[in-house]
């Protein structure tokens, strides 16, 4: 491709589209935010607790005999939310084995909100 000399409409095109390329830049670092919002709540579960998290609700159930827990999304049919317990990702209704069934937490995922569930049995 031979060279072309660079005329001056040439060179406003490049540079209001590095303008454009930079303020989009700019723009979703400013806009994007690692901070998620976290919740907390408390549950004293004898053999299953009720909670509410982003208009949803949700209910937790002990498995005392296996040590395991699993978290129920009630209000909606998709179980599209994520449980996170001791560094794991688990699927939301998927029963999780848990080393002491009378205090533990786990945290509910729901996009880019938290909710830390502490759970007793007192």
């Amino acid at each position: 491709m031979a060279a072309e000399k660079l005329t001056k409409g040439r060179l406003i095109q490049i540079i209001v589209t590095f303008a454009v390329l930079i303020a989009a830049f700019t723009w979703r670092t400013i806009e994007h935010s690692d901070n998620k919002l976290t919740s907390e709540t408390s549950c004293i579960a004898a053999n299953s607790c009720h909670f509410e998290f982003n208009n949803s609700d949700y209910q937790l159930e002990l498995d005392r005999e296996n040590s395991a827990f699993r978290v129920i999304r009630v209000s909606k049919r998709e179980n599209d939310d994520f449980v996170e317990y001791q560094g794991g990702s688990h699927h939301i209704s998927e029963f999780i084995p848990i080393d002491n069934s009378s205090e533990f937490t786990f945290s509910v995922r729901n996009n880019e909100q938290i909710l830390q569930v502490n759970v007793n049995d007192k």
